[in-house]
């Protein structure tokens, strides 16, 4: 905890209460319950809040409920508090809610809970918490109480990596040992995996650009790349960020008994991380919490999220522009082949294409889902409306490359 949080922490308890004892102040006002109830779906959010940065807010008429989130890598323990505002030393009697958001993006029920802390009005949390994303919430003590207020979240432990690091940490080893996400495949890749048809195009690519991470950055074939790494073998590691709602491949090999290789996203030969003598270097993942949630279900559940239309799109002369760009882009998430928006609605289930808007509360964005059936699963993608910016692709469901992160 830095100086500041500390002395900021200190100053709480030298304020005067200015109010009556918990005894006398009745029930508080509004409290949640667990189940729907218990999400106060309308926040002002705030966005993430910095380690040991007091974030300022203001209880009114209108904004009565305030969020910050903010993530754990790993393990940690946190200290969570409200405080008096840098601009005011009014007291602000109010309550604080800590919650950790489910699988599905939801946030559910809170799992910790402060009113009066010491006898002063301010509210205070310590937890020992695991890899997540966490939300704070910031409310009064009675639905009437208004006024400034501060607050902080300061964090010690190997979890407390800050948001401007590499997801995956600095080395190779920490990128296997990382708790922050999911590991989801791990084998041995050899030559004779690319021999005959097909093969996989995407892996011949990727196999190449992580071999001219060494030494060996002549090598344009797939048989040249297994031929110049150690004993001819490539590692595989397929990795899955719960939170962020992506996915990310990391080949890595022995080239003189140093580690080599690259970390690529899903669906992509893009270098997002180099491994250089075991090290990763030019790495551009951070972590984050995608807005949208784990899954296409879960944004249509969200309580974030508000449906505007819904269209059925059966033929390519119903859509144009942007529109046509990404609704054949959504249908080569299942069939790289589609030659044309026309071909590609050939091969979907039932020829039938669904088109959706829907408005996102906390930021007003407007994104457009285009969803459809491939052998009974759901796959397609999501842009922001009107662009060709993709936001997410759908791939039996789950996202796997969210862009859309808060």
């Amino acid at each position: 905890m830095s100086l500041r949080t500390l002395s900021i922490a200190a100053a709480l308890l030298a304020l005067p209460a200015c109010v009556e004892s918990e005894l006398d102040k009745g029930e508080e006002a509004e409290v949640p319950a667990d189940g729907k109830l218990d999400s106060f779906a309308r926040p002002t959010d705030h966005g993430a809040i910095a380690f040991d940065a007091p974030a300022e807010g203001v209880l009114s008429t209108t904004a009565r409920y305030h969020t910050w989130t903010f993530a754990l890598t790993g393990a940690a323990q946190i200290h969570a508090f409200t405080g008096p505002s840098l601009t005011s030393r009014y007291n602000v009697d109010t309550v604080l809610y800590l919650y950790k958001q489910r699988a599905d993006g939801s946030w559910g029920p809170y799992v910790a809970r402060n009113d009066d802390y010491q006898g002063s009005v301010w509210s205070h949390l310590t937890r020992d918490l695991g890899a997540g994303s966490y939300r704070i919430l910031v409310k009064g003590y009675a639905a009437s109480t208004r006024g400034q207020f501060s607050a902080s979240v300061a964090c010690t432990g190997a979890g407390c990596a800050p948001a401007n690091t590499c997801l995956f940490g600095a080395t190779f080893g920490d990128l296997l040992a990382s708790t922050a996400y999911a590991i989801t495949g791990d084998r041995e890749l050899h030559a004779s995996d690319f021999a005959g048809a097909p093969a996989d195009a995407l892996d011949a690519v990727r196999v190449v650009r992580a071999v001219q991470q060494s030494a060996h950055t002549d090598v344009t074939t797939v048989a040249q790349a297994f031929a110049a790494v150690d004993q001819q073998v490539i590692r595989r590691v397929d990795i899955y960020d719960e939170a962020g709602a992506r996915a990310f491949v990391a080949l890595e090999y022995g080239a003189g008994d140093n580690s080599y290789g690259a970390v690529f996203a899903y669906g992509s030969a893009a270098v997002v991380s180099k491994i250089h003598d075991g090290d990763l270097e030019a790495c551009t993942p951070r972590a984050q919490t995608c807005a949208l949630g784990a899954d296409w279900s879960a944004t249509r559940a969200s309580a974030d999220f508000t449906r505007i239309s819904a269209n059925v799109v059966t033929s390519a002369g119903q859509l144009s522009g942007a529109d046509a760009t990404d609704a054949l882009a959504a249908i080569r998430v299942a069939y790289a082949d589609a030659t044309s928006l026309a071909d590609g609605l050939t091969k979907i289930d039932g020829r039938t294409l669904n088109v959706v808007d829907l408005r996102h509360g906390p930021t007003g964005t407007t994104v457009r889902a285009f969803e459809y059936g491939a052998g009974d699963n759901s796959y397609g993608a999501i842009f922001k409306a009107g662009t060709t910016e993709r936001l997410a692709s759908i791939v039996d469901l789950t996202y796997y490359d969210c862009a859309f992160a808060r």
